[in-house]
């Protein structure tokens, strides 16, 4: 009975999708991702600046005929707040195939995708750039499919990838007539918002720390300035003795007397 529920559970982990939870078209075969030599994979964070060139992309087993990727980005704000996000194709590239050979990438051994007749991309790559408004962590997916042979299915992508803007993936993969064969994501979130919060968080209980300072410091140089004026350096006003100034004269002319009753 353990050992069933065991399996139950293992199979089960096994089976998580790759592309983000809720998202549509979806797909539970993973395609790895990779920039440089940063995997981004099955929704891991990854920093803006490591995804200014298109990734390389490729999967754990050889595949045959021809592929095409597209990348969207769902979570693209709506221009009034309370409004639904709506998606942003971000690349879409046809005719890909898998290397002859297995390389490791990032860390992984996967059958690259290259383009090996440099096939025009259907919607050139748009680097990930979420704007400073939430949500501020987007969830780039990419999925593949298969359009071998598949000139309408071609066709069908090329006037869909015309238009960026409001794209519809789980509306362009209805009307090719294919499916998700792999599927990934990634989150890049813009730290902008976060790093202003910071700054503001900061600033305020610098500012605080900064006026109880400054009160401090201006109240014991008033108070220093007080008790100088008062003893330490007397000042004379329009040319009449201060206190100060009669008292000092006072007692040299008691002196004086007194010098002058010695001498007697």
């Amino acid at each position: 009975m353990f050992s069933s529920l065991l399996l139950f559970v293992v199979l089960a982990g096994a089976a998580i999708a790759f592309t983000p939870a809720g998202f549509q078209p979806a797909s539970s075969n993973n395609l790895t991702v990779v920039f440089g030599n940063t995997l981004a994979v099955n929704g891991k964070n990854i920093l803006k600046a490591e995804t200014a060139q298109p990734p390389t992309i490729g999967t754990s087993e050889k595949l045959f005929g021809t592929y095409t990727v597209i990348m969207v980005d769902p979570d693209i704000p709506p221009a009034t707040a309370g409004g639904s996000t709506s998606e942003l194709l971000h690349w879409m590239q046809s005719g890909l195939v898998s290397a002859n050979n297995a390389t490791f990438v990032g860390g992984v051994k996967i059958f690259e995708l290259i383009n090996p007749t440099n096939t025009s991309a259907l919607a050139t790559y748009i680097q990930p750039s979420p704007p400073n408004k939430s949500p501020t962590t987007h969830r780039y997916t990419q999925m593949l499919l298969n359009t071998t042979g598949n000139s309408s299915a071609l066709s069908t992508l090329t006037t869909f990838a015309k238009t960026r803007t409001n794209f519809s993936a789980v509306n362009v993969v209805k009307n090719t007539g294919l499916n998700v064969v792999f599927g990934n994501s990634f989150n890049v979130t813009n730290v902008t918002l976060t790093q202003s919060n910071i700054t503001k968080t900061t600033a305020g209980v610098a500012g605080g720390a900064g006026s109880t300072g400054t009160g401090t410091s201006a109240g014991a140089a008033a108070t220093s300035t007080g008790k100088t004026n008062g003893t330490t350096t007397p000042k004379s006003a329009g040319g009449v003795p201060t206190v100060s100034d009669r008292r000092g004269a006072y007692i040299a002319g008691l002196g004086a007397l007194a010098v002058a009753f010695m001498l007697l």
